[in-house]
């Protein structure tokens, strides 16, 4: 009997021992879905400024940490060059409804109408889910 015991047991241990890899694939992918990619459109108005930076992605944050954007009253096109240095990363910037993913070393552009003045966070994350937590940069639109 005890026997019996033990491969009923055996034998449900290894019918079931795929289920928690599945289950961590299956809401790994589902992160992502969860956060997709979002630009806002970048349609400017003829007369306005045109500002251009590069951020880095490096570890779990961006650098420069700090951007400064001057409008001079007027409308302001600003275009965020991102590279990321060896590992995959998310950037986002949310109240400007930002958010983007970078393979290992690719650069991307990002685009948007500074419209408002205000101090914005941003950040660099290799995560999806910490991602919302993770703004460590500050984009001061003046």
């Amino acid at each position: 009997m005890r026997h019996a015991e033990k491969l009923k047991i055996s034998y449900f241990a290894q019918r079931f021992r795929i289920w928690p890899l599945a289950f961590s694939v299956m809401v790994l992918t589902g992160c992502a879905m969860l956060f997709p990619e979002t630009t806002p459109p970048a349609g400017a108005p003829a007369e306005a400024k045109r500002l251009s930076f590069t951020v880095i992605a490096r570890g779990y944050r961006c650098e420069p940490a700090v951007i400064a954007v001057d409008r001079e009253g007027r409308s302001a096109l600003v275009k965020v060059t991102i590279r990321s240095d060896g590992a995959r990363h998310i950037f986002s910037i949310p109240d400007l409804e930002i958010r983007r993913y970078l393979e290992p070393d690719q650069e991307i552009t990002v685009e948007f109408l500074a419209e408002r003045s205000g101090v914005f966070d941003f950040g660099c994350t290799r995560f999806p889910l910490i991602t919302p937590f993770d703004h460590k940069g500050k984009l001061a639109i003046k």
